[in-house]
């Protein structure tokens, strides 16, 4: 009796280590899961940082560049504005250009009736001296 009792002792004892030794299995090939899913995630984490780096960087450049740009637009205003007051005083001058011919024509149409009333007048004025003349 005491025999069989070691034998089912001997054989619940191999039946448990059995037990322990696939826990143990389950467990290392669910440790090397985890350590081979834990060197994914950190090869994708670095990535990740790259990629991160790399937008940082990608703005900082569009930032200098909006900074170029608004730089360039205070330039473009600053010039249209100059072309701006430019083009009004040609205007001006213009004006006064078209303001001056005006009266000069005035001038010029009062010079020519002159001229005429002045040229009635000196023939009349022929006509008057030849009548003295004997």
């Amino acid at each position: 009796m005491v025999a069989d009792e070691v034998r089912a002792l001997a054989s619940r004892t191999q039946q448990s280590t059995g037990e322990i030794q696939s826990m143990i299995d389950r467990l290392q090939n669910a440790t090397s899961h985890t350590v081979s899913t834990m060197r994914r995630a950190g090869e994708k984490g670095e990535s990740t940082r790259e990629q991160s780096n790399q937008a940082g960087e990608s703005l900082d450049a569009i930032a200098a560049l909006i900074g170029t740009i608004n730089s360039m637009n205070a330039q473009i205003a600053a010039a249209a504005e100059e072309q701006t007051a430019v083009a009004e005083e040609i205007n001006r001058s213009v004006h006064h250009i078209a303001d001056a011919v005006d009266g000069v024509a005035s001038d010029a149409a009062e010079g020519a009736q002159t001229a005429r009333e002045l040229n009635g007048l000196a023939e009349r004025l022929q006509r008057l001296v030849g009548q003295f003349r004997v």
